[in-house]
C-alpha cells in the first residue's frame, strides 16, 4: 500500500477529513480510514477527532525532491537521484543494482523518507524514523579498484563535518573509523561497500545516516544518540542538507584516487572523540584495554596497549568502546 500520497497531504499538521482526504486522493473514505490504520506501523502518530478528522501529531518536514535536483543542477553535478518514500535498506538497494546484470554503478543517489531495515557496521541495524532522518546511498564506479579508497570513510566524516558546520552545528566530534557525535551522542554513522572486482573497476557504496528530529517513540538502543534539533533554535532544511552532503561526498569521491585521506588528515585528528582517552578495542572475541592516539595518514588508528607497546590499529571488524 502506497501510503505516501496520503503522508504529504497530512505533512502539515493540520486536521483533514476523511471526505476531503477522499476526494484528494480519489479513493473512498473507508478507503483513507484504512490507510490512517497503516500510519502507527511507519512510526507516525495520529490525532483523530470527530467532525475534524485526521492530523498528524507533529508536521513532517518531507524532502523536497525539486530542490534538491536544482541544487544539482547548480553545481553541474552528475549524480542521478532515486527517491523512495521507503526502502529496507539504501546500501542494499543499490548493491541489488549492482548485481542484477546493470554492471558498474555510475554517480547514482539513493534517498529515502524511511528505512525499514537500515545497516550499520558489522551487522547492526540503524534507526531511521520517518521523514526524522537522513538516509541516503550513493554509488559511484572506481576504476582504481580497492586499494585507492583506504580510509575513505574517514575522509566522508570529515567533509559531512564540515557541511553541518556551514549551517550552524559546531561541536561535532568524529569517532574512528566512521561515527559522527553531537552533544557527546552517536548523531550518524558511515558504511562503506565495495562490489565487483576489487583490484580493478568496481563499485564503491557510502552509505550515510544522520539524525535529524529527535521522536517521541524511540527504541531501546544500546547507547546514547543525539539529533541535530538537539541544538536550541537549530534552523534546518533536511533538503538542502541531503543535496549539499551528496555534493560533497561526489567532490571528495571524484579527487580521492589522487589525492588519499593526507588532506583530511588533521582535521579529522581535531575532531578525534576521546583522543588521549583510555578505551577498548572489541573484536569479535575479546575486549582490549588502550589508550588512544590519532590517526595516520592511511587512516588507521594509533594505540598505547596497557603494557606501553604501540601498535595501530586497521577498521576491519573491529569497533570502540570508552574505558568508564
Amino acid at each position: 500500500m502506497n501510503l505516501y500520497p496520503l503522508i504529504k497531504l497530512l505533512s502539515n499538521g493540520h486536521f483533514h477529513t476523511g471526505t476531503q482526504l477522499g476526494l484528494d486522493l480519489g479513493v473512498s473514505r473507508t478507503a483513507v480510514w484504512k490507510q490512517i490504520q497503516q500510519l502507527p506501523n511507519l512510526g507516525l502518530e495520529i490525532i483523530t477527532k470527530k467532525n475534524d478528522g485526521y492530523k498528524l501529531v507533529k508536521p513532517l518536514e518531507l524532502l523536497d525532491i525539486e530542490q534538491i535536483q536544482g541544487l544539482f543542477q547548480e553545481h553541474n553535478s552528475s549524480l542521478t537521484l532515486n527517491f523512495y518514500p521507503s526502502l529496507d535498506s539504501t546500501n542494499l538497494e543499490l548493491s541489488r543494482r549492482c548485481s542484477d546484470g546493470s554492471g558498474l554503478l555510475n554517480k547514482q543517489l539513493m534517498l529515502v523518507e524511511k528505512q525499514t531495515a537500515g545497516l550499520g557496521r558489522r551487522g547492526r541495524g540503524w534507526y531511521s524514523p520517518y521523514a526524522s532522518s537522513l538516509s541516503m546511498s550513493l554509488g559511484f564506479k572506481v576504476e582504481g579498484g580497492a586499494n585507492v579508497l583506504q580510509a575513505l570513510s574517514l575522509a566522508v566524516a570529515v567533509v559531512i563535518k564540515r557541511e553541518l558546520e556551514t549551517q550552524g552545528f559546531v561541536g561535532i566530534k568524529l569517532k574512528w573509523p566512521n561515527d559522527l557525535y553531537f552533544n557527546d551522542a552517536k548523531l550518524g554513522g558511515i558504511l562503506i561497500e565495495l562490489k565487483g572486482d576489487l583490484a580493478g573497476p568496481c563499485s564503491l557504496i557510502v552509505g550515510v545516516g544522520i539524525n535529524v528530529y529527535r521522536t517521541s517513540n524511540l527504541p531501546d538502543l544500546d547507547q546514547p544518540i543525539s539529533f541535530l534539533d538537539d541544538q536550541q533554535e537549530a534552523i534546518i532544511n533536511r533538503s538542502a542538507l541531503a543535496a549539499n552532503i551528496a555534493l560533497a561526498i561526489e567532490k571528495l569521491v571524484d579527487s580521492y584516487p589522487e589525492t588519499g585521506f593526507e588532506p583530511y588528515m588533521e582535521e579529522w585528528n581535531q575532531a578525534h572523540l576521546w583522543k588521549g582517552m583510555q578505551s577498548y578495542i572489541m573484536t569479535s572475541k575479546e575486549s582490549i584495554p588502550v589508550t588512544l592516539g590519532g590517526v595516520t595518514s592511511t587512516g588507521e588508528l594509533e594505540v598505547v596497549y596497557e603494557s606501553g607497546e604501540e601498535g595501530l590499529i586497521n577498521a576491519g571488524e573491529v569497533s570502540l568502546r570508552p574505558k568508564k
